[in-house]
């Protein structure tokens, strides 16, 4: 086995693993509500420590190390920026996630740009209803909306204020999160997952991606000289074993 063209193999693979996480954050460094990834790496043992070898060419090998490998991905839960948006749009102020219903099951959300559907109901961007405290539904109907602080949904209609539902703020547990697409966060089944009693909810605003771009941009330059540079090591050991069958095997 070429030891050095599987270290550069190894180091490639978990760049491209990098630069793929870092390059869907600038992708989304304008989409509301969107959590910047963290792609971490994990030392990869050398071949002689998995396979418990002991002969001094092992040990050579050792002192070299085994390269890296791909470890878990985290996501950075920090809040966004907050700025205005319509009506019916709402942010979060602190922890928490609004709950929307998604197919048969509810999937958790910092975006909060909603609006009024045409049957009356609140529903997300794309048209996914958003779940009040109570796992339902919540019906707006005709008339001004209001929302308060602690996500209490009233309709002005002929002058006076009724009340239609509660925002629901979901707590779920963080290391239970899952990205599932569309800028949605679920949880595996079983998961219990709280409801908060004093959510903090602003009317009129929304949050902003917490991605700082020009970070990610200096990242992903970085990591794709490191990704050059792995395939540059991959074609010399290539070129190497090329010549050690011409030159050498051949005499």
């Amino acid at each position: 086995m070429n030891y050095g063209l599987w270290m550069s193999a190894a180091g490639l693979s978990t760049e491209v693993h990098r630069q793929d996480i870092i390059a869907n954050n600038v992708a989304n460094a304008e989409t509301a509500g969107f959590k910047a990834d963290t792609a971490f790496t994990i030392e990869r043992p050398a071949p002689a420590q998995s396979l418990g070898l002991a002969t001094p060419s092992a040990e050579m090998l050792t002192r070299l190390g085994g390269g890296v490998l791909a470890n878990d991905t985290m996501t950075d839960y920090a809040q966004g920026a907050m700025v205005d948006g319509g009506p019916l749009d709402l942010a979060i102020d602190g922890d928490g996630f609004f709950m929307v219903r998604d197919g048969d099951s509810t999937a958790y959300t910092r975006d909060g740009r909603f609006k009024r559907d045409r049957d009356g109901f609140l529903v997300d961007i794309d048209g996914r209803p958003v779940l009040g405290d109570r796992q339902r539904p919540i019906r707006l109907g005709e008339g001004e909306v209001r929302i308060a602080t602690d996500g209490t949904v009233s309709v002005k209609a002929d002058g006076s204020l009724e009340e239609v539902g509660r925002i629901g703020v979901a707590a779920p547990p963080r290391d239970a999160l899952r990205k599932s697409g569309d800028n949605l966060f679920q949880v595996a089944d079983g998961t219990r997952v709280d409801v908060m009693r004093d959510p903090r909810v602003a009317q009129g605003t929304y949050e902003t991606s917490n991605v700082d771009p020009i970070q990610s941009m200096s990242e992903l330059i970085q990591s794709s000289r490191s990704v050059q540079a792995a395939a540059r090591f991959i074609d010399f050991h290539d070129r190497m074993m090329e010549l050690a069958v011409t030159r050498i095997a051949v005499g």
